[in-house]
């Protein structure tokens, strides 16, 4: 229910109940909820030989771009064998990776290492997963890093 709050010159404003607020509360917390449930966190696939390198791909619901780069991904699972996991930069307990990343995703890690950024082609990831099979993997230069750049401005 809404009450109405008379202003003599400058006509009514709306004013909120308790109800509403109650209301408004609860819909942000199922917002929450919604965002907790929209995470996309977690494996995508996984390679049964431990020895196979471990992929990371920081993102976000809804990120083309991500889609993008697991499809090259995932073309080339059988060939190089390589698990692939995913971090949602927007959950809160990746807020580290949020300050990083969030102008430049896709990212991503082989074992932990810095790899590349934005766009993969099909030698890329050949190129990377064979050099990590054979342990020559090493991190690559150009890592973003958003906070630094924040900072560097003011």
């Amino acid at each position: 229910m809404t009450s109405v709050l008379l202003r003599p010159c400058f006509g009514f404003g709306v004013g909120m109940t308790s109800t509403r607020r109650r209301k408004q509360n609860l819909l942000q917390s199922r917002h929450s909820l919604l965002r907790l449930l929209a995470s996309v966190t977690g494996p995508v696939y996984t390679d049964n030989d431990p020895e196979s390198p471990t992929v990371t791909l920081y993102t976000k619901e809804g990120c083309t771009l991500c889609d993008k780069a697991k499809d090259v991904l995932f073309a080339l699972k059988d060939q190089h064998p390589h698990s692939l996991q995913q971090v949602d930069i927007t959950d809160r307990e990746h807020r580290e990776w949020w300050d990083r990343y969030k102008y430049d995703i896709p990212v991503l890690h082989i074992n932990d290492m810095y790899w590349t950024k934005h766009r993969l082609t099909t030698d890329d990831v050949t190129k990377a997963l064979m050099q990590a099979k054979d342990g020559m993997f090493q991190p690559q230069s150009g890592q973003p890093n958003a906070a630094a750049m924040e900072r560097n401005k003011e």
